[in-house]
């Protein structure tokens, strides 16, 4: 497979992961920030071949196949649009949008392209999820009545900082929600009928707290707690009529344990947390390179996206 140039807007902590990720796999080609300086002091640090003091410059780069975006999540739709007109792949960052319209949009222009949009979201390329796809369809389980995910990230009590920052797109929907989001209804069949949801905000205005339950077509429920001001397991439930398994550390997980009926239990190890990165970028070349954009699991960032935009705007967030 034809090695691939990635590029990478917005130089910031999540950049930094995914570049220490890259180089364990293969060199970068190029790193844009708004200040050249950053961009000179990253591409030493990782090897980087290219450093821009600019997204234009780097979009501009023919060299450039795919670009990785790392901004905040009010500057993803422009990034996003930009790169697709200067014709390269894109993965961008969680949450990839919350404004369905927009994704809507974004996602016809990359089809008349013939690009890759897709979201960076680990719990769809780690190995254990492949592992747990495979025992539900051989019946492992049984019949899928409940799939449930928590997650409650303790974010410090300060109304400046960008998660709690409506300009910056902040609140828990775009940055933790989507992955109990995805999570739930990557492992849910059938259609969503119902959505009911209760929020708690944040003195600034932006959604803090929610809990929210989910009701498919084929009769399953789904169950979505967050928030961002206290700890919650990083825990997802499967459940079916024959076993469910329970996975910690769902964003990353390595570990599953299945219980049966009778209260025996049967522990799955495979993948590790730490190279979570690096399989989302291996399926993400591949799918790049094969045209199997199924790889990149597009379609259930969509569902995810048109979930959040329907809650967000249920509570007045878009």
């Amino acid at each position: 497979m034809k090695q691939i140039n990635w590029g990478i807007l917005g130089l910031g902590t999540i950049a930094h992961e995914f570049a220490d990720n890259m180089t364990k796999l293969h060199p970068i080609y190029a790193a844009a920030s708004r200040s050249l300086d950053s961009a000179l002091a990253f591409q030493k640090e990782y090897g980087v071949t290219k450093a821009y003091g600019s997204y234009e410059e780097l979009l501009a780069d023919p060299r450039v196949d795919i670009v990785y975006i790392a901004t905040v999540n009010s500057q993803h739709y422009k990034c996003i649009l930009a790169c697709l007109e200067h014709g390269k792949h894109v993965l961008c960052e969680k949450a990839i949008l919350g404004n369905y319209e927009e994704m809507k949009a974004a996602m016809a222009l990359a089809r008349e392209k013939g690009l890759l949009l897709c979201e960076g979201m680990t719990i769809f390329h780690m190995p254990i999820f492949r592992e747990i796809r495979k025992l539900i369809a051989e019946g492992k389980l049984g019949t899928i009545k409940f799939v449930e995910a928590e997650l409650g990230s303790l974010k410090e009590d300060n109304p400046a900082n960008r998660f709690f920052n409506p300009d910056l797109g902040g609140g828990s929907m775009l940055d933790i929600g989507t992955y109990g989001l995805s999570f739930v209804t990557h492992f849910l069949s059938g259609n969503i009928t119902d959505v009911c949801h209760l929020m708690s905000p944040y003195p600034t205005g932006v959604d803090e707290t929610w809990s929210i339950a989910l009701k498919t077509d084929t009769k399953e429920i789904g169950s979505v707690n967050l928030t961002f001001r206290a700890k919650l397991p990083k825990r997802g439930i499967i459940a079916g009529d024959k076993a469910y398994v329970t996975i910690m550390n769902y964003v990353r997980a390595e570990k599953a344990v299945l219980v049966y009926p009778d209260g025996s239990e049967e522990v799955l190890e495979i993948g590790e947390t730490a190279r979570a990165l690096q399989y989302e970028i291996q399926d993400i070349e591949a799918a790049v390179s094969t045209g199997d954009y199924s790889l990149a699991f597009v379609d259930d960032t969509m569902k995810v996206v048109e979930l959040m935009d329907r809650l967000l705007r249920a509570e007045g967030r878009q």
